[in-house]
């Protein structure tokens, strides 16, 4: 996940450079072009399967490098960039093609570790996390104030690609049977969907923004896994 996080700011810096030096740019009247936006939210997650509790609260992450293209001398803009997501779907359940007793079954479901490991599992964390590098398109309206006075908001589109999928589970040993505490991380989940997409908008004041997301796609392929998807809710900061 570093590495990612390095390439995203070389990107910044690169972005920077571009907007500072080409002539094609046009300069905003205000300066505070938004060009780092970073997300915290909870996923809601819909359509979840029945043999999974969900944990109300599934903390997530996004950052995007964005530059801002001004229509003409109009208050809106048209944005793009390029960002990194963070997104973790905590529960009780763990992903599995094989069921309680071995089998194969030809899709992922998700089943409760007391079931799958045949005993009561005392655990910290479970939990499916996804990572996608998105590619971010938003018609932003600002007014014409100082940048920590101005109002905002935005509505946009956004698609991403997986580049990565892990499970976690902390808590007691479950492949000695013993109460000795363990982590176990298993990576590239069996039918998780490569392509996600979906709608984003945010209304805020200043440096700071309520953010929503409606994921248009499922987190696992279509008959292949639980169609499951997020909605995301919570708070933007765009320090530059």
């Amino acid at each position: 996940m570093k590495k990612y996080i390095a390439f995203l700011f070389f990107f910044l810096l690169f972005y920077k450079g571009f907007a500072q030096e080409s002539p094609g740019v046009k300069k905003e009247v205000n300066e505070g072009k938004d060009l780092l936006v970073f997300d915290l939210f909870t996923d809601l997650w819909q359509d979840a399967p029945s043999t999974a509790k969900v944990r109300p609260i599934n903390q997530g992450v996004n950052i995007y490098v964005m530059l801002n293209f001004p229509i003409g001398t109009s208050n809106f803009s048209l944005a793009g960039g390029l960002g990194l997501s963070y997104h973790n779907f905590y529960s009780d359940a763990i992903p599995s093609i094989r069921d309680t007793n071995g089998i194969i079954s030809g899709k992922t479901e998700y089943y409760k570790l007391n079931d799958y490991y045949k005993k009561p599992v005392d655990y910290s964390i479970n939990k499916t996390a996804v990572s996608y590098l998105e590619i971010p398109v938003e018609l932003k309206f600002k007014t014409r104030a100082e940048r920590n006075k101005r109002f905002k908001a935005s509505l946009g589109f956004k698609f991403g690609y997986n580049i990565s999928n892990h499970t976690k589970y902390s808590g007691e040993d479950v492949i000695e049977n013993t109460k000795d505490e363990i982590t176990l991380k298993k990576s590239n989940i069996k039918y998780i969907n490569n392509w996600t997409y979906g709608i984003i908008a945010r209304l805020g004041y200043g440096k700071f923004n309520i953010m929503a997301y409606y994921s248009l796609s499922k987190l696992y392929e279509k008959n292949l896994g639980p169609q499951i998807y997020p909605i995301s809710v919570g708070i933007s900061i765009t320090p530059f």
